[in-house]
């Protein structure tokens, strides 16, 4: 028997034999893998949403709270005033959509920024977030409650305490977020876990804040699945397993303690969604396993040796590119499908490059300037603040009168004053400066390894780029609000950045007085 007959028949008896019982476990553990893979996708996905909502509540906290500390007791003498301390906020209306308030320690409303619907001398004593604060002292995240607006929404309240000089606490600043708007806990409603699965929210008692299925936020209990997850995940750690939701599918279940709140994230992906691929990979081989059995018998029988030499040249040479990650091309000459294979396989590798070059160009470049955009931007001032080259300054930049240049000669001029502005930064800096476009009108620079004077001269080449750019002309030409601030230590370049963009803005301010009185 020819060499080719030997492995033919080898073949055949493999497949006929050995092959589906292998198959059979194969497939098992495959499945089973791809169920535990499916789990720590989905775990990682929950607790990195987990993080986001813990900063986000925490930032948004935080703000209210910083808000608070700046409430005298001349703000707290009438509502009057009161409500002009609120106006004094906007900042907390855009984190707040349900309305900001300010509580006497009593219980009763001084103010709102929603007064048409809540009016000043309203009691709220018998809330919740009320009686925890003033009893506490403390900054408090109410659970979920149906608002006394027209809409009946599930809400709930952010609280900072507000003192007197003496200590007391006199009032209480409140900022509330509706669960059905589209900030940033309503909006995991229309979150998705790959097509049908979705994310929610509940609380430590089991009620629920946010879920896709509408009727049934502020429902009181959980599935007895779910209730065992939400006891193991108890000490903040993600869990999952196969449960059974509300509407008797069986889904991959993930829960996830929050941080800032006593409330748990939770993602159900159905598991007939989530295993498909899988299932239908099982029932495919095991439909087809003897069929082609027996016709890779014959293959190998007719093409031995014409198909493997090329094939396994192929493979060593797919497998040393995959080695030294390195880009090349694959060298066949077969004259067979192989070679098309081969062809294929570098077209579909030149492909890849040009588009991993596109997409790093696209991740990092501001479209309209060419410059660094703002993700890139925070990325090294994240990776700069962890190294050693200190000191390090920041340099933040604003185009002047950039809103009158698209009022009176349309957007086509404010894009190009923005155009120069790049330009002007660009001639002023060194090329290993982070130079980025990070708002609509505004610049920002990292300047590493350079201390204050330095940064006051790239501050002289800038303006003088743009004296250059205006022919020693600003009249109707380019002008530049600009703020630096330099750092010694790591771990405070983004206190530069701040502390920049203030002195920024007090150079706009000055810009503006100047501009006034001509």
């Amino acid at each position: 028997m020819s060499l080719k007959t030997k492995i033919a028949a080898f073949v055949m008896l493999i497949m006929s034999t050995c092959i589906p019982l292998a198959a059979h476990l194969t497939l098992s553990f495959l499945e089973n893998e791809y169920a535990r893979g499916v789990e720590a996708q989905q775990t990682t996905l929950v607790t990195r949403l987990a993080k986001d909502l813990d900063d986000k509540l925490v930032v948004s906290h935080d703000t209210l709270v910083s808000a608070a500390r700046s409430c005298t007791a001349g703000h707290l003498a009438s509502s009057r005033r009161a409500r002009e301390f609120l106006n004094t906020l906007p900042a907390l209306g855009s984190i707040f959509d349900n309305g900001v308030f300010l509580f006497a320690a009593d219980g009763k409303l001084l103010a709102s920024t929603i007064e048409e619907v809540i009016r000043p001398g309203m009691d709220f004593s018998d809330r919740e977030y009320l009686r925890v604060t003033v009893a506490t002292g403390r900054p408090y995240i109410s659970s979920p409650y149906i608002s006394r607006q027209s809409l009946r929404h599930p809400v709930i309240m952010f609280t900072a305490p507000i003192f007197s000089r003496d200590g007391r606490l006199v009032a209480l600043l409140g900022g509330s977020m509706d669960l059905m708007k589209e900030n940033f806990l309503g909006s995991l409603s229309d979150a998705k876990v790959g097509r049908t699965g979705y994310f929610y929210l509940f609380t430590a008692d089991e009620t629920i804040m946010t879920n896709p299925h509408r009727g049934t936020m502020l429902n009181f209990g959980l599935p007895p699945g779910l209730r065992s997850l939400y006891a193991r995940g108890a000490g903040g750690v993600a869990v999952s397993g196969e449960t059974i939701n509300a509407q008797g599918e069986t889904v991959v279940t993930t829960v996830k303690r929050l941080g800032a709140a006593p409330w748990m994230l939770a993602a159900d992906y159905p598991v007939a969604e989530a295993y498909a691929p899988m299932l239908a990979t099982e029932r495919s081989v095991r439909t087809w396993i003897i069929p082609a059995g027996l016709l890779i018998a014959i293959v190998v029988w007719l093409f031995m040796r014409r198909l493997m030499t090329p094939m396994l040249f192929l493979a060593e040479q797919i497998r040393g590119i995959e080695e030294s990650g390195a880009y090349r091309n694959v060298l066949i000459n077969s004259g067979d499908e192989i070679q098309a294979v081969a062809d294929a396989f570098n077209s579909l590798m030149n492909r890849l490059r040009d588009n991993e070059e596109k997409l790093v160009l696209l991740s990092t470049r501001d479209s309209m300037t060419g410059l660094y955009n703002r993700r890139f931007f925070e990325a090294e001032m994240d990776r700069i603040d962890r190294g050693r080259h200190f000191p390090a300054s920041v340099i933040m930049v604003d185009v002047d009168r950039l809103k009158w240049v698209n009022d009176t000669s349309g957007h086509a001029a404010g894009d190009r004053l923005i155009v120069m502005a790049a330009w002007a930064l660009q001639e002023a800096f060194r090329a290993e400066d982070v130079v980025a476009r990070v708002g609509g009108d505004e610049f920002a620079v990292i300047l590493e390894g350079t201390d204050g004077a330095a940064a006051a001269e790239a501050l002289v080449r800038l303006r003088g780029s743009v004296a250059a750019l205006n022919g020693g002309s600003a009249e109707c030409g380019l002008s530049l609000s600009l703020g630096a601030a330099t750092t010694d230590a790591p771990g405070t370049l983004r206190d530069a950045w701040r502390l920049a963009d203030r002195r920024m803005y007090e150079d706009k301010s000055l810009h503006k007085a100047g501009m006034e009185t001509r």
